[in-house]
């Protein structure tokens, strides 16, 4: 394994020297065909398809998201299929189950559809091939695997592929694609999973001499390299072909299970670049917002917009200006300062500072202790304004809308009544306002007084906040913000009791406004938690 420069590539002369080391690069487009496979994506494809709108009841939700997640599972990890992990022979049962409960309750057609995909997912659990991984290791072993790196979509099984390719014989390194775009050299590198989903920065500048897309032969689309600079100056490297490898077969054709008829399917039935990805489970996870008004379903509901990041997880972060985040501004890196911004503020290229636990619940927690044996009186006087607002909401019949429209007639200026609702919110950000609310809800009590007890809560937040962000900074090493520029994100320990938070980069902020229960936003998110 070479190394470039550790200096930053900030001119064209650097850039080039990027591509002069790769300019030798072989990009291979290796599909790879593997009939179990192939037989429960297409099932589980059919299923979620021929479900449209009904994927959102109630009644479908978990068997939806459960095939998605086993879908995805079986197109980007290169694991064998029995593996403890994947977990597919336990949703095989779940689905089992859930066939018993809604058959007679909901549409035959979709129970029909369903039943076919059981012995598919059965069938896969049964078979424990690794395809994905077998076509991996026979390109890495042209070369010497330990000069080698794999690319995967998410994280979490880093440790457990380096695992299975060590048994297997190879020693290789495994990261992520932000991994992959520091200053290494690699002479081989893998990266597993749909084209569409692969980093154009692998693509247009690759830091390796051979690059295989691995990836299941049912995709619609075939990987392109986008040039990274246009006009007259771009090097004369950036645009590269990429060479179609023949179909890499594993696994001897077997008779179809019970129930099942594989088709060749026209290019429709193909898989599209957003299925079987971590965005479609996110977008599929929560209830569209719906600008029709309403109350949007609970007090604690509120409005989000997910956030992809580096390391493959996801966060969900507020709509609303007032709720806050803890953030390392892009621009500001080498140099580290941790601040807490407005959660709508942040997008691509934005570091968050994210845990596991709620971001609302740490801060009350750090506050409470901040407000002492106050803490209990002075929440109660908060929940006293918000639950009346609420039941306001409840029983008006045009819901928050109508509610928010009355506030303004009687002279509010704002009148954010979704988020005054919420556990997240405080108090309004105007005293004059909330002056107007406490008039409409008729609650008999002195604004100064109750104003002056809401300014206390909120002082304690941010100063709890504030606290937190000096200890995070602390925390952030040197080696650790080096290892946060190259890879894109780094794990750090503060001090004292907290738990490990995950500092990454944002790569991509999807369009859709969610409605989000409150203990879902500002932290560290992966899809399985929506199960």
């Amino acid at each position: 394994m070479a190394e470039l420069s550790g200096e930053p590539m900030t001119t064209l002369e650097e850039i080039d020297q990027v591509y002069a080391c790769a300019a030798k690069c072989e990009i291979w487009d290796q599909p790879v065909e593997h009939p179990t496979a192939r037989a429960f994506v297409f099932a589980a494809t059919g299923f979620l398809r021929g479900l449209g709108e009904a994927a959102d009841s109630e009644l479908w939700r978990s068997s939806a998201a459960l095939l998605r997640r086993c879908r995805r599972f079986v197109c980007t990890v290169p694991l064998p299929f029995d593996h403890p992990l994947l977990k597919f022979e336990t949703a095989a049962r779940q689905l089992e189950s859930d066939l018993a409960r809604l058959e007679g309750v909901v549409d035959p057609g979709h129970v029909e559809r369903m039943r076919v995909v059981v012995p598919s997912l059965q069938g896969l659990a049964a078979d424990g091939g690794d395809p994905l991984g077998d076509c991996t290791r026979e390109f890495l072993t042209l070369e010497d695997p330990r000069d080698g790196f794999v690319v995967l979509t998410d994280r979490r099984f880093i440790d457990a592929v380096a695992e299975a390719m060590a048994l297997n014989g190879v020693e290789v390194t495994i990261g992520t694609h932000a991994d992959l775009l520091g200053h290494d050299i690699y002479t081989s590198v893998v990266v597993v999973g749909s084209p569409t989903w692969i980093h154009q920065g692998l693509l247009n500048a690759p830091r390796t001499e051979n690059l295989a897309l691995v990836h299941y032969g049912f995709f619609r689309e075939d990987p392109e390299v986008a040039p990274l600079l246009f006009g007259p100056v771009a090097s004369t490297h950036v645009m590269r072909p990429i060479k179609k490898s023949k179909p890499f077969r594993c696994g001897a054709p077997e008779t179809p299970v019970e129930g099942w008829q594989q088709e060749e399917p026209d290019a429709a039935g193909l898989l599209a670049a957003e299925e079987c990805s971590p965005s479609e489970e996110i977008r599929a996870s929560f209830p569209r917002y719906s600008s029709a008004g309403g109350r949007g379903g609970a007090a604690d509901q509120v409005e989000a917009h997910a956030a992809v990041l580096a390391d493959g997880s996801h966060v969900l972060l507020p709509t609303d200006f007032d709720a806050r985040v803890f953030s390392l501004r892009a621009g500001g890196l080498p140099d580290v300062q941790v601040e807490q911004v407005p959660a709508s503020s942040v997008g691509q290229g934005d570091y968050l500072a994210l845990r596991n636990r709620s971001h609302h619940q740490d801060l009350v927690d750090r506050a409470d202790a901040i407000l002492g044996p106050d803490a209990a009186s002075l929440r109660t006087t908060q929940a006293e304004w918000k639950g009346l607002l609420w039941e306001r909401t409840e029983q008006h019949p045009r819901g928050i809308r109508g509610v928010a429209d009355e506030l303004r007639s009687r002279g509010a200026a704002t009148a954010n009544v979704g988020y005054w609702i919420s556990d997240w919110c405080i108090r309004p950000r105007s005293k004059a306002d909330f002056a107007v609310v406490l008039r409409y809800l008729a609650a008999g009590v002195d604004v100064d007084s109750v104003w002056e007890r809401l300014r206390r809560i909120d002082s304690a937040h941010r100063s709890a906040g504030q606290r937190y962000a000096e200890d995070l900074q602390r925390a952030l090493t040197p080696d650790r913000v080096g290892r946060l520029v190259a890879a894109g994100w780094c794990a750090v320990r503060p001090t004292g009791a907290d738990s490990e938070t995950l500092v990454a980069r944002i790569d991509y902020v999807l369009s859709d406004t969610l409605q989000v229960p409150l203990n879902a936003l500002c932290r560290l998110r992966t899809t399985e938690d929506f199960r």
